[in-house]
C-alpha cells in the first residue's frame, strides 16, 4: 500500500473465519476508503488468514501471533505497534461496521474537542434459536 492511510482498524481474530469474513466484508463497504485493517490472529488454527487473503485488498493484512493468549489484548496490543493511521478503530470479529461508521466517527472528531469516539451498537437478538444466522422473521433487533 502506498502512503500512510488516515485509519488504521484493528480486528483482532481467533478461530471465527466465518464470522471474520463479514466484518471485513462491512469495512470494505465503508463509505470512507482510506483505511488499513490489521487482522491479527491469537493462535488461530483456522483458516482465517485464507479469509484475509481471499479479498484480495492491499489494505488487509493478517498476521498470527502463533500461541493463544486467551484474550484480545495481545493482539490488540500487537497491532497498535504496526498501525500507520493517525485514527485507530478497532472492530471484533463478530461486529459489522455500518457504512458511514468510519466517515461519521471521523467527522464527529474533528467537530468537537473529542479525543476518544464510543458508539452504540444494534444488537441482533436470536428468538428461537441459539445458532445459526440472523433470521429477520425470527430474530428481534433492539
Amino acid at each position: 500500500m502506498a502512503g500512510k492511510p488516515r485509519v488504521s482498524v484493528i480486528v483482532a481474530a481467533y478461530n471465527r473465519a466465518e464470522v471474520l469474513r463479514h466484518a471485513l466484508r462491512s469495512v470494505l463497504s465503508s463509505d470512507f476508503t482510506d483505511f488499513e485493517v490489521l487482522v491479527v490472529g491469537d493462535g488461530c488454527t483456522d483458516h482465517s488468514c485464507e479469509v484475509v487473503s481471499a479479498f484480495d485488498d492491499a489494505r488487509l493484512s493478517f498476521e498470527d501471533l502463533g500461541s493463544n493468549s486467551g484474550g484480545q489484548a495481545a493482539p490488540n496490543n500487537h497491532a497498535l505497534q504496526k498501525t500507520r493511521g493517525d485514527v485507530i478503530f478497532f472492530l471484533n470479529q463478530d461486529d459489522l461496521y455500518l457504512t458511514s461508521h468510519i466517515s461519521a466517527s471521523l467527522a464527529f472528531l474533528q467537530n468537537s474537542d473529542a479525543d476518544l469516539v464510543w458508539c452504540p451498537v444494534v444488537l441482533i437478538e436470536q428468538l428461537l434459536s441459539a445458532a445459526g444466522p440472523a433470521d429477520p422473521a425470527r430474530d428481534r433487533i433492539s
